[in-house]
């Protein structure tokens, strides 16, 4: 009787396929590394330098915005405000450009820089991002970076005048100049013949600039430039009358008119 003996059957792979296969691997896999990096490379970045705020006067232009980037020419970066925070300049609605600029030495420097005026009594914050002036064909290149700008209203404060007093057709020498609606931390400069001498003081806590006024009979005009802790100013003018005490009011006497009817 026949003995069956089971045959196991191999199958041998070839040693150079083998290699083929782990180099077509290996190939495919630096291929997608080298894609990758190529996008992450071709992404410029954007960061800000140490100056992220900036407080300025109204109607004073900022000096400059600054933000530091890997763009070369011909990138553009492009600076836009908004009015509130964004989590992506890129999509978000509102936004005014302030202008762009193409990057030098590692930065992208936009100068005097105008923003809206502002006649509020608080200051005005606009958010300012630096981005890319033209997308990326990777959707995923979105870099950006914020400054925020500050814009400070000028000295709100206002003149009040107390003409000085009569006292038997004289008068007396309580004229007075004030200010109010000031800050504690405002300073005053009264011009001099119509002119600054660029010397402030502060403000006297009652506001009283002037207390000793007379009528003299000629008005006199009071010019008076408040500024504020960061600089601002704003000119305030009022008049002095100081009409004479010796010239009084004219008088309306009243005249009493009778038609008499003569009989004949």
């Amino acid at each position: 009787m026949n003995k069956i003996v089971p045959v196991k059957l191999t199958h041998t792979i070839n040693p150079g396929w083998s290699w083929l296969r782990v180099c077509c691997f290996s190939l495919i896999g630096l291929c997608v590394s080298w894609g990758l990096r190529a996008q992450v490379a071709d992404c410029s970045s954007l960061l800000t330098t140490r100056v992220t705020s900036i407080t300025v006067c109204t109607e004073k232009a900022v000096d400059q915005l600054q933000v530091l980037t890997t763009a070369i020419t011909p990138d553009e970066i492009e600076f836009v405000r908004f009015d509130s925070l964004q989590t992506n300049p890129y999509k978000g609605k509102g936004g005014v450009s302030v202008g762009h600029v193409v990057p030098l030495n590692g930065k992208a420097t936009l100068r005097n820089v105008n923003f809206p005026p502002n006649w509020d009594i608080t200051d005005r914050l606009y958010y300012v991002y630096a981005r890319l002036k033209f997308k990326s064909a990777n959707s995923t290149c979105t870099p950006f970076a914020l400054i925020r700008v500050f814009i400070r209203a000028n000295p709100t404060a206002s003149l009040v005048v107390k003409e000085a007093t009569c006292y038997n057709a004289e008068s007396q020498n309580d004229g007075q100049v004030s200010i109010t609606g000031f800050d504690p931390t405002d300073r005053y400069e009264m011009a001099i013949n119509g002119t600054f001498v660029e010397h402030s003081n502060p403000i006297p806590t009652n506001g009283v600039l002037v207390g000793t006024g007379s009528r003299t009979g000629r008005p006199t005009v009071y010019t008076v430039r408040v500024t504020n802790s960061l600089g601002c100013t704003t000119d305030r003018y009022i008049t002095m009358i100081n009409a004479r005490c010796d010239c009084l009011p004219m008088r309306c006497v009243p005249i009493v008119i009778s038609k008499t009817r003569r009989g004949r």
